[in-house]
């Protein structure tokens, strides 16, 4: 019996800075205290693909990154949710959902970005705007 993929199960489902399905990570945000972290990127969009393959795995097992409910979405096999979250915006972006005096309040970086740069903007740093409503839910 070969037990590294069920290794890897158990480390998927026991840590939730690692990516899930959108829906599993906003109910997460919803009922626990931790905010929402969204990937939103493309299969055909270079960018989005080393922030999938160098980026985010390098900030995987940062403390400040296991302190959000990461999730990823996929602007092609995910339209709805994606458009949701980035309107016509452009690919990728990275999306904070957090609580704040009671309102939920978003930030966004846009393009491709540095490990370092997503940990400036994980630290708090840059513009925070005010969610939509329909921004933050569940798509169901």
């Amino acid at each position: 019996m070969n037990f590294v993929p069920v290794m890897l199960v158990l480390a998927a489902l026991t840590n939730q800075s690692e990516p899930t399905d959108y829906r599993t990570a906003f109910d997460r945000a919803m009922k626990g205290d931790k905010p929402l972290l969204v990937l939103v990127t493309a299969d055909w969009c270079p960018p989005c693909q080393k922030m999938k393959q160098t980026t985010i795995p390098s900030l995987i097992s940062d403390d400040q990154f296991r302190n959000f409910n990461f999730a990823t979405v996929d602007l092609d096999r995910d339209t709805i949710d994606a458009r949701n979250l980035i309107g016509n915006g452009t690919v990728p972006q990275l999306v904070i959902f957090e609580k704040q005096n009671g309102l939920w309040q978003q930030r966004r970086l846009l393009g491709y970005k540095s490990p370092d740069t997503v940990k400036e903007f994980l630290g708090n740093t840059g513009p925070v705007l005010t969610a939509k409503n329909q921004a933050l839910t569940s798509g169901q």
